[in-house]
């Protein structure tokens, strides 16, 4: 199998198409799936965090927040439930469509990139859960930081679920593997999948290559998905920069996946 370049690990489409209509309405099936945590939690796990969210995050009072990344909105719609307002941005199209569909009082959702969103501004908490911010390049994600900054009011607080340093390299050399399904997210007919992992040291990088064959036509498609891991040093030197310099580990963040882990920045 032949790598790409280090240049090249972020260029085209890096990220598994969560926006495409048909793969995001599969996507919204695993979302909802109560077997495994593999797009959303299961509830008793997120309905344990929302609770932390409410109790440590905005100090068992009713805030707003901020939801980046909020999926079909189920983290959103409870905490609106404990009285808090919160604005959810994502850009599954079948995600925001199921979280408008169930939205509770105090919840607005949007449809958007998180790159070329508006954050608006007023919120005393924003959040991006589950790993999603070493998806992004490093000039994305010091945008997507500035645009968090000036969406927050003046001792507001940001929470990242990150993916740890380790566990993004330990998926970069994972050997490669196949399986068949019926079924599933890449295809709602019969195919084959070949998923290929690499670490790139230098760049700090994991790329995993998902080959999806229809085994009725022989097709094949390809996606990616490149993950960044951030070392300590470098996660506070990216938050200070972008206007953050209080930074903290929750250690008592209720995450049943030690590949992830939970930074309170302020």
């Amino acid at each position: 199998m032949q790598h790409p370049a280090p240049f090249d690990l972020w260029s085209g489409h890096y990220k598994i198409p969560w926006d495409e209509p048909g793969f995001s309405g599969r996507m919204l099936a695993e979302h909802l799936n109560q077997d495994h945590d593999m797009a959303s939690r299961r509830t008793a796990v997120i309905e344990s965090q929302v609770e932390w969210i409410h109790a440590r995050a905005c100090g068992s009072r009713p805030c707003r927040l901020l939801d980046l990344a909020c999926g079909p909105g189920l983290y959103s719609n409870r905490l609106a439930g404990l009285g808090h307002r919160c604005l959810g941005i994502d850009f599954g199209p079948a995600a925001i469509a199921y979280a408008e569909l169930h939205a509770a009082p105090g919840c607005e959702f949007v449809l958007a990139d998180l790159r070329g969103a508006d954050f608006r501004e007023g919120h005393e908490v924003a959040m991006m859960i589950f790993g999603e911010f070493n998806v992004f390049p490093p000039a994305e994600i010091r945008a997507i930081l500035g645009k968090v900054r000036a969406a927050l009011v003046p001792g507001g607080s940001l929470l990242v679920e990150m993916q740890t340093a380790a566990a993004v390299r330990d998926a970069g050399l994972e050997p490669p593997f196949e399986f068949r399904s019926e079924a599933g997210v890449f295809s709602a007919y019969p195919h084959r999948v070949k998923v290929e992992n690499a670490w790139y040291e230098e760049a700090a990088t994991a790329r995993t290559v998902f080959r999806v064959t229809d085994e009725a036509t022989g097709r094949e498609r390809v996606y990616r998905s490149t993950n960044l891991a951030w070392s300590e040093d470098a996660c506070r030197q990216l938050f200070a920069a972008a206007g953050f310099p209080r930074l903290e580990v929750a250690g008592d963040w209720p995450v049943p996946d030690p590949r992830l882990q939970l930074v309170v920045a302020r």
